[in-house]
């Protein structure tokens, strides 16, 4: 019977890579608003040292080896993804520089209040206001952000919690979170920029990847939301979105419900969904730790098992792995990864998900 119960276990392993506390930072700090992780490359952490003195950590994840320590006065920060770049936001004011050598590299301001903002490349800061929607070009110094579309009205009481693009900055979302009857409602304002047309959906993570589905010729962008209902139950999607592209098959679009596991008063529901394109797989991550596996062909959930105990405020793809990184309201900076032959074995096991063990089993091969 052990045996059995060893074989059933989800082929998911995490791993305490290390504490902040370790670093000094205390837990007071380590906050959704403070610590800022958009890439395996870099963490920046806004905290208080001993002496009351504002400071900016920047540290590497997979190691804790810290890049950068100096004080800074600012109400948020976010480092560049690829670059060693950090954008400071002091209310309505962006500074950026090169967090290496100190050097300014541009600087501009809205004139409304900034509800949230983020790198959405290595060129581009997106900035949402409770109108509407900025991209900033930092490498052209002398123009201002460009108004890109109009905050939707259904997004107006919410606290905005993403804003993800796709690589040709052709699609675009915003997503927003609002408490109702001891739950949380997710919304997502889609918008083309091609077609200049808005479509609002319920969704509490969404992201874009670019992914070449079976016996098709070409990559095609595709959208992917987690979204809990108001029973204990939620819903993975995978869409293909526009242009055709020639050659391929017609555009797909698949989901799969997954079942979510309440603790005791606590209301659990997505808060990042993360794609590994090379294995084809798709993550969805809960609040209070939950792990949903799913394949990315057809958004059929593959497994599922808790990897923290604690809250779990933001997380990011590892590069190197194709696993997950996060961050716990305990400190912790956790690796989540998937022992990809045990996942084929565990997959073919189960009657639901055999379907997708050859699949999976093709593209671990060709790695």
């Amino acid at each position: 019977m052990e045996e059995e119960k060893a074989e059933s276990k989800p082929p998911v392993s995490t791993q305490e890579i290390l504490r902040l506390s370790d670093l000094e930072i205390s837990l007071e700090y380590v906050t959704w608003t403070r610590v800022a992780l958009t890439t395996d490359k870099w963490m920046a952490v806004r905290h208080n040292t001993k002496g009351e003195t504002s400071q900016l950590t920047i540290l590497n994840p997979l190691d804790g080896s810290i890049k950068y320590s100096e004080p800074i006065k600012a109400d948020s920060v976010q480092v560049n993804p690829s670059q060693p770049i950090i954008a400071v936001k002091c209310g309505q004011r962006l500074e950026v520089y090169n967090f290496e050598t100190n050097a300014m590299i541009s600087k501009s301001r809205v004139h409304e209040p900034i509800a949230f903002w983020t790198w959405l490349n290595s060129d581009i800061i997106a900035m949402v206001t409770e109108s509407f929607i900025y991209h900033w070009d930092l490498w052209q110094d002398d123009n201002p952000p460009v108004k890109m579309f109009m905050r939707h009205n259904r997004l107006t009481f919410s606290e905005i919690i993403s804003y993800k693009a796709d690589s040709s900055l052709k699609w675009l979302a915003i997503t927003g979170l609002i408490p109702e009857d001891e739950k949380i409602t997710g919304t997502t304002q889609l918008y083309s920029v091609d077609e200049d047309i808005t479509q609002c959906i319920g969704a509490h993570v969404v992201c874009f990847s670019s992914y070449q589905f079976s016996d098709n010729l070409s990559p095609s962008t595709i959208f992917c939301v987690g979204s809990r209902d108001a029973q204990d139950h939620g819903k993975v999607h995978v869409i293909e979105l526009g242009p055709y592209k020639p050659g391929n098959f017609a555009p797909k679009n698949s989901y799969d419900h997954i079942q979510f596991l309440d603790d005791v008063d606590r209301y659990d529901f997505p808060v990042s969904l993360h794609v590994s394109p090379e294995n084809g797989l798709l993550f969805l991550i809960t609040k209070y730790g939950y792990l949903y596996l799913c394949d990315l062909e057809s958004s059929v959930c593959l497994c599922s098992t808790r990897i923290s105990t604690s809250i779990i405020f933001c997380s990011t793809l590892n590069s190197t792995t194709q696993g997950i990184l996060g961050v716990t309201r305990d400190g912790q900076v956790i690796s989540v990864d998937v022992d990809k032959d045990d996942l084929v074995t565990y997959v073919r096991g189960r009657a639901k998900t055999a379907n997708q063990a050859d699949r999976l089993e093709k593209a671990i091969t060709q790695l």
